[in-house]
């Protein structure tokens, strides 16, 4: 999947980011985000950021405390092996990061969920809600110490986790389509008393899980800055006949437009 996203700092502690990732390939993918500030669906998003701590502690030392919010809507709808397409609608993200920063050292915690509506098309389908958790622990090497323009090169940890609950659809578009759709019979069929009368068709091949580890890097240079990040699954409980995940990767080119006092 490639991601461009476009972030503007309309004030020195409140930023706003736009995103519309899209899929290479049209395959099923896992559901959740693939980093606290990006979908790991194809989803435009819209996402506002306010510092609302930042406080030195001491010379190129300080403690930073971040709150996201933001909502996406579909770009694709993706195919799945268990019945047609979910009728996925837009939804609402929130996080909330803490970190401490120096020029030697990075620690840094948060957390995010997303939930997903289910209003506008008149269908019950649902897409997984998600919550997201990481812990990234950062050293920069004293040889690697410089400042602008020149290269600056920080090395990190990372362990994230996440949950992922079930998704459900419609039960009266399947029963149209299970014949010759591919649609599961087998679902678990429950009633859904706040949706009024209607029943739902919980997917057991949805949700699950799991814990990630491993490295990642962050080399500014000039207007450039490049990352990359490889986790390794620790603990991966996926639901149903889902293939597990074993590793997770992504890779970022940044520019920065606008230089000098902007």
């Amino acid at each position: 999947m490639i991601s461009p996203k476009y972030s503007y700092g309309w004030k020195e502690n409140l930023q706003i980011s736009i995103s519309a990732p899209f899929h290479l390939n049209h395959g099923e993918h896992p559901v959740g985000r693939f980093s606290g500030t990006m979908p790991g669906n194809p989803e435009a998003e819209a996402l506002l950021a306010w510092r609302f701590l930042h406080k030195l502690t001491g010379v190129a030392t300080r403690n930073e405390a971040t709150f996201y919010l933001g909502g996406s809507a579909t770009t694709q709808s993706l195919p799945r092996t268990d019945g047609p397409p979910l009728e996925r609608e837009p939804n609402v993200y929130g996080a909330l990061a803490a970190a401490h920063i120096s020029r030697r050292y990075y620690l840094s915690a948060g957390a995010g969920y997303e939930h997903y509506g289910q209003w506008s098309s008149g269908k019950l389908d649902h897409q997984s809600d998600s919550l997201l958790t990481s812990v990234v622990i950062g050293w920069r090497p004293p040889f690697l110490d410089h400042d602008y323009p020149k290269p600056d090169l920080r090395f990190f940890w990372e362990t994230t986790g996440d949950r992922i609950g079930r998704a459900w659809r419609d039960a009266t578009a399947t029963a149209t389509t299970a014949g010759g759709g591919g649609g599961h019979i087998h679902e678990a069929l429950i009633r859904q008393s706040a949706s009024g009368s209607s029943d739902v068709i919980v997917l057991p091949n949805s949700g699950g899980k799991g814990i990630y580890s491993g490295p990642t890097f962050l080399l500014t240079y000039r207007n450039m800055a490049f990352q990359s990040g490889f986790l390794v699954s620790l603990w991966d409980q996926r639901n149903g006949t889902q293939p597990a995940e074993r590793f997770q990767a992504v890779v970022g080119v940044s520019y920065f437009f606008f230089g000098g006092k902007r």
